[in-house]
């Protein structure tokens, strides 16, 4: 199967904290991430539907924590992740 992506992944582990007017917190693991968006391991994936945005903050203690949240759309839901994408 030939990968589609359009951006490099690259592994990562570090905690995110997702939210909107209807969710949230939920937080997650980023297991990769790309200039396109990130792969985040959530416990109940059947809670997002796609094209849910969220507000997105990486709480890597690495990440710099006075950057505002990140805007994010649900762009694919597998059983125990979604792959989130960036709205620019």
């Amino acid at each position: 199967m030939k990968d589609r992506r359009k951006d490099p992944r690259r592994k990562t582990n570090c905690r995110i904290c997702l939210s909107n007017e209807y969710f949230g917190p939920i937080e997650g693991n980023i297991s990769n991430m790309s200039e396109g968006g990130v792969l985040v391991e959530v416990v109940t994936a059947s809670d997002f539907s796609l094209g849910m945005l969220f507000e997105a903050k990486v709480l890597d203690p690495d990440w710099d924590q006075t950057l505002p949240p990140l805007m994010m759309k649900v762009v694919r839901i597998d059983r125990n992740d979604i792959a989130l994408e960036f709205i620019v």
